[in-house]
């Protein structure tokens, strides 16, 4: 590894916000780790240095293992570009796991 070069973990890699940020700092010599619950649309992402990782971000023991292995790999990590996200469309009160996920209640 080259001690100059920065690590950076970017979450949600696999489009948008996070997979352009992905192939901006790998095109400026960042280590990037881009992870995404499914990996498919991120092998092309190779080709340019970004190490794809398969990772869950509700799922605790994913993301510590994810660490954990860039730790491994890296020695540290030096940012986190904290990007994952789900969108769901419709109402808010028609969508009552969200109610749920975030500790709410529908009365």
């Amino acid at each position: 590894m080259n001690k100059a070069q920065r690590v950076v973990l970017i979450t949600g890699g696999s489009s948008g916000i996070g997979r352009a940020t992905a192939v901006i700092l790998a095109k400026n010599g960042w280590r990037v780790y881009a992870s995404a619950r499914r990996l498919e649309s991120m092998q092309d992402l190779t080709g340019i240095g970004v190490t794809p990782l398969k990772l869950d971000v509700t799922d605790t023991d994913q993301c510590r293992s994810a660490v954990e292995q860039i730790l491994r790999n890296e020695g540290r990590i030096d940012a986190l570009v904290n990007n994952a996200g789900y969108g769901s469309y419709g109402a808010l009160e028609e969508v009552p796991w969200f109610l749920r996920r975030v500790g709410g209640s529908a009365g």
